[in-house]
């Protein structure tokens, strides 16, 4: 999909408050300009054919071996290569998600079933594969880590592609990196681009068998990630700690958000991270959108697109608390009209 995704930020001059987007706004990346501002020449030579160097570091800040790391030119990047190396399964997706999933498998020919939920007594085959996103884009749930697991050793001829790259933004606990290289079965995806508040510059990773990381990487194409994305990448983990989302706040602040919102007539979906999907009671989230940027610079995200939800439905991720207290007053005079 091309179109139709948050943070479409391009499209607009005057946007001063960004909640389309389920990354954390305010990262200081002084640091990182600086650094990068430096590593400009990079750009007259091509850079490493595949980003070795920043699948090593990884794996170091991971405890997992190299060969069981591949950095791509953002989680995307995974997803179609994926969906590729996989077109002859049956791919299950929970939905509603991230559309990329569904396009990806489309494209390659596969054919697609729509789940509602994952439970341990799910049974799968071996030419299924079964895809999800955790915490989930757009509702911000989470499936319980014992349940994945169990899911997972129920079903060790299926391919489980398991999406968390908003795992930064949750307190509740996920798989580690270490449980999915033991498991023959798991492709976990992550998100530099979320983690670090830099989605101009494109980097994700996947995890998983060495097995499995070897057919992946049997399929891509040279040259993927740029020199000044595999710099940053090895910047960023050096310096992780300045990068710490401070998650308990950003919940809380959901919370609080949401109670708001409810009170606005306006109704809101449970939550287990910074993301928050909300229905109007009537109208449309397109029309509330572009009011929304017009009126008061403020850029959310129209959900109506995602499977399975209606023109009705928006999602925000909550930004700084005085932030928040513009959207609410905004959604307020809205309401009033």
């Amino acid at each position: 999909m091309i179109h139709g995704h948050g943070d479409d930020l391009y499209k607009y001059k005057n946007v001063e408050m960004n909640f389309s987007t389920n990354i954390f706004n305010h990262f200081d990346h002084s640091r990182l300009f600086a650094y990068l501002s430096e590593k400009l020449p990079l750009i007259t030579s091509y850079p490493e054919p595949a980003p070795a160097s920043l699948e090593r570091a990884i794996a170091r800040q991971t405890g997992v071996e190299a060969d069981c790391i591949m950095v791509t030119n953002g989680a995307t990047e995974a997803i179609y290569l994926i969906a590729q190396c996989f077109s002859g399964k049956t791919q299950h997706i929970l939905q509603p998600t991230f559309a990329e999933y569904g396009d990806a498998c489309s494209m390659y020919g596969s054919r697609i079933h729509t789940l509602s939920k994952i439970t341990p007594s799910d049974r799968f085959g071996n030419n299924d594969t079964v895809w999800f996103c955790n915490p989930n884009n757009p509702t911000g749930t989470v499936t319980d880590h014992d349940v994945v697991s169990a899911v997972i050793s129920n079903n060790p001829d299926t391919l489980f592609i398991i999406d968390q790259s908003y795992s930064h933004y949750t307190l509740k606990r996920t798989l580690q990196p270490r449980e999915c290289t033991r498991q023959g079965n798991v492709l976990l995806l992550n998100s530099m681009t979320k983690d670090f508040g830099i989605p101009g510059l494109r980097l994700g990773f996947v995890t998983a068998s060495r097995r499995l990381i070897s057919l992946l990487r049997s399929h891509r194409m040279p040259w993927s990630v740029n020199s000044l994305a595999i710099c940053a990448g090895m910047f960023l983990l050096k310096h992780h700690e300045d990068y710490s989302i401070d998650t308990a706040a950003l919940c809380s602040e959901r919370e609080r958000v949401g109670r708001l919102i409810e009170e606005l007539g306006i109704m809101t979906y449970p939550s287990d991270s910074n993301m928050l999907l909300c229905r109007l009671p009537e109208s449309d989230a397109a029309t509330l959108k572009e009011f929304l940027v017009a009126s008061h610079s403020i850029l959310i995200r129209d959900a109506s697109n995602f499977e399975t939800l209606t023109p009705q439905h928006f999602r925000i991720a909550v930004q700084t608390r005085e932030e928040n207290d513009k959207l609410i007053k905004s959604l307020e005079e809205w309401m009033k009209q």
